[in-house]
């Protein structure tokens, strides 16, 4: 008995750890590997003439990217007309920089998919094992959803307070090298994608995965009052 209520202990905990952290990675490769997205940061921040690079140009640049990141692309040797003069697009420390980034979205890609199979274990644990399933489950969910919408809270507020700062410890924490510190007066790289695209993006995130976990909390809460019933 002991043993079944530690078991159904331990998948409840696991929910309410790695459900956030998987939709929350789930979101932002959403937008990370979205072409569009750029592109209409590309607009936004009138991109193609600070880089000097035509929109088509830089569309074929973004698509690779992301296949990149993807790992459908083994390099980001790239050619395109900058100036008026067909160039290659990143220099060294540029390409540089993006294996590690490369590198920390396969670490996601593995932490998210992991997050899935472990959560639908810890699903199905507490639907065998538990005597009180569903007010388990959605004890769990709404568990996740108060976790998680109070850390998102706290990192908005840290956002707003000075964003390149905290972009900046984010570098340094996941990054062991200096190589994200690009010149913008002369790295493309930045010059695609100024602070400012990092702004909207992690805004976007923050705000859709909001939005999901209160939905689910919602949910969880309205579930949980009829079972008291």
């Amino acid at each position: 008995m002991e043993k079944r209520k530690l078991i159904c202990k331990i998948s409840r905990v696991g929910i309410v750890i790695l459900l956030p952290i998987t939709i929350l990675l789930s979101i932002l490769q959403v937008y990370a590997l979205n072409p569009n997205f750029y592109l209409k940061e590309f607009n936004k921040y009138h991109v193609s003439e600070d880089t000097k690079i035509e929109l088509a140009d830089l569309n074929k640049i973004v698509v690779k990217m992301v296949d990149y990141l993807k790992d459908d692309e083994k390099n980001l040797n790239i050619q395109v007309k900058i100036k008026g003069n067909l160039s290659e697009v990143f220099g060294k420390r540029e390409k540089e920089h993006m294996v590690d980034v490369k590198k920390l979205f396969q670490q996601g890609y593995i932490l998210r998919n992991g997050g899935v199979l472990l959560i639908g274990i810890s699903f199905f644990l507490i639907m065998k094992i538990s005597k009180n399933r569903t007010k388990d489950v959605y004890k769990s969910l709404l568990g996740a959803n108060i976790l998680s919408v109070m850390a998102i809270g706290f990192l908005f507020i840290l956002m707003q307070i000075d964003f390149y700062k905290y972009f900046t410890y984010f570098h340094k924490i996941f990054f062991q090298n200096d190589l994200w510190l690009l010149n913008p007066k002369t790295d493309i790289l930045i010059q695609m994608l100024p602070l400012g695209f990092f702004i909207d993006i992690a805004m976007g995130v923050v705000g859709w995965f909001f939005c999901v976990m209160v939905i689910i909390g919602i949910i969880a809460f309205y579930k949980l009052r009829k079972v008291h019933e």
